[in-house]
């Protein structure tokens, strides 16, 4: 009997810290992968004044005003040597409310095989423009390819002296890009994009959280993270 007890309390004890440990490594995971949303959203912000800062790269105003979502990808990365290659990175996405303002963000990957002969390493600051908000949105419904799906094009500059209130918003993305490196024949299109379900379930306390519940909360998520992102973008918009 006494035998018998002391195998029940053993038991008892085993599942006990084997809960606590598997409590304390989810608690870990959460921890990092908020950790990755924090500097991704302070890099977002650098990458977007990188671009807006040179002139090569300049977006113009008039075209962020007219955009209903942005989805910025601070350091994607792509690679490839002799027939195979592929792209991926982590960002941010974002649409505008009625009102004007940003939404808060939701964590998205960009991932991209080709074939065909290619050569060189690059890394890239990248800025997609979206003309309906619905595209992002969607992102969670359908992997989006670009140049696919929705068509894609390199938008048009700007620059420091021009408030460039001419430019119409006539293709689906613009992308605007700052690379270091070399890279022959780098092209977005093929490129897909998918929400990070890991980062945005650690962020927003739900494994596949709605993207659309996220957009319309009041409540600002990474307070200071996402304000430096959001006042970055409201710093070369109106």
């Amino acid at each position: 009997m006494k035998t018998m007890k002391n195998l029940i309390l053993t038991s008892v004890l085993i599942v006990s810290i084997g809960t606590m440990l598997t409590a304390a490594s989810n608690g870990n995971n959460e921890s990092v992968e908020i950790g990755k949303a924090e500097k991704t959203l302070i890099k977002a912000a650098d990458a977007f004044e990188n671009i807006m800062d040179d002139p090569d790269s300049r977006i113009p105003q008039s075209l962020i005003d007219q955009s209903e979502g942005i989805v910025i990808f601070p350091g994607a990365f792509k690679v490839a040597f002799g027939t195979w290659g592929g792209q991926a990175g982590r960002g941010v996405a974002m649409i505008r409310h009625d009102d004007g303002t940003w939404s808060n963000p939701f964590f998205v990957n960009l991932g991209e095989g080709s074939i065909g002969f290619q050569i060189g390493a690059q890394s890239t600051e990248m800025v997609l423009l979206f003309k309906h908000s619905y595209d992002v949105i969607e992102i969670d419904e359908a992997e989006i390819i670009l140049g696919g799906d929705i068509g894609i094009a390199v938008g048009p500059r700007g620059n420091a002296a021009s408030t460039d209130t001419d430019i119409k918003f006539d293709r689906e993305i613009y992308s605007y890009t700052r690379s270091k490196g070399l890279y022959a024949g780098i092209s977005l299109a093929g490129g897909v994009l998918s929400y990070n379900d890991l980062v945005n379930g650690s962020v927003y306390g739900e494994y596949g959280a709605n993207p659309d519940d996220v957009f319309d909360a009041t409540e600002i998520v990474l307070y200071d993270e996402v304000n430096e992102l959001i006042n970055t973008l409201n710093m070369y918009s109106e």
